[in-house]
């Protein structure tokens, strides 16, 4: 008489046969994988290298077109405007990575310190972000001993998503002139970059040095052009 085996023992017996005849990778064939990873990370890199080009490029197209409002609001209104570019103490997303416009005064500090400074009256628009990696640098980041718009100390503070920031700032007046920084080269640097605990680190570089892209505003006209491209 044929012994009938439980259901579970027979189910059992079936996984132990099904998993005897599994076999591991051999060598060849994990040559093979990475081998076809090699040749497709190849493939992408120069997608890679015109998506960031593209991203500074537009970036630098953002920075014109705001110098430019900035500059017709000036004369429209015969009042004085700011861009404003947000430190490097912001909120990530926001440090190194916004521009704005907004109207500006001149005024004497009310604690009776004496100090006059500019002072934000009004917000012009919506914040925008520079595309993709790319953010404000600085002179040391970009160690090529040119000082930008990030190096400068006097700061105006604002509001960016309903929260307080700080950030350097160029003022034309009613004429459409440059009025601040004053008696300097206004350069602008952007490039690839993060911010890691706190310090800003070039994500792009070519060779050892990082790349980036320098604009020299005009200061009678507002208007910026690329002197130097790394």
């Amino acid at each position: 008489m044929p012994k009938f085996l439980p259901f579970s023992v027979m189910k059992l017996r079936r996984a132990r046969n099904s998993t005897s005849g599994v076999k591991a990778f051999s060598l060849v064939e994990m040559l093979v994988v990475m081998v076809i990873l090699v040749i497709l990370l190849i493939a992408a890199a120069p997608m890679f290298l015109k998506t960031s080009a593209r991203a500074r490029q537009t970036s630098r197209e953002i920075v014109k077109g705001h110098l430019m409002r900035a500059r017709s609001h000036s004369i429209a209104t015969g009042g004085t405007t700011a861009v404003i570019f947000p430190d490097y103490a912001a909120e990530a997303g926001v440090a190194g990575k916004m521009l704005g416009i907004a109207e500006v005064v001149w005024k004497t500090d009310a604690t009776g310190s004496g100090k006059s400074a500019y002072r934000v009256t009004n917000v012009l628009q919506r914040w925008e972000k520079l595309p993709g990696q790319v953010m404000f640098l600085n002179q040391r980041i970009t160690g090529n001993g040119k000082a930008t718009i990030m190096e400068e100390t006097e700061k105006l503070a604002t509001t960016v998503n309903k929260k307080s920031v700080t950030g350097t700032f160029i003022v034309f007046s009613s004429s459409g002139e440059i009025i601040y920084p004053a008696d300097k080269a206004i350069e602008i640097t952007m490039g690839a970059a993060n911010i890691v605990n706190g310090a800003v680190v070039a994500t792009e570089k070519t060779g050892n040095a990082t790349s980036y892209d320098l604009l020299q505003v005009n200061r009678l006209t507002g208007r910026a052009r690329l002197i130097e491209n790394q």
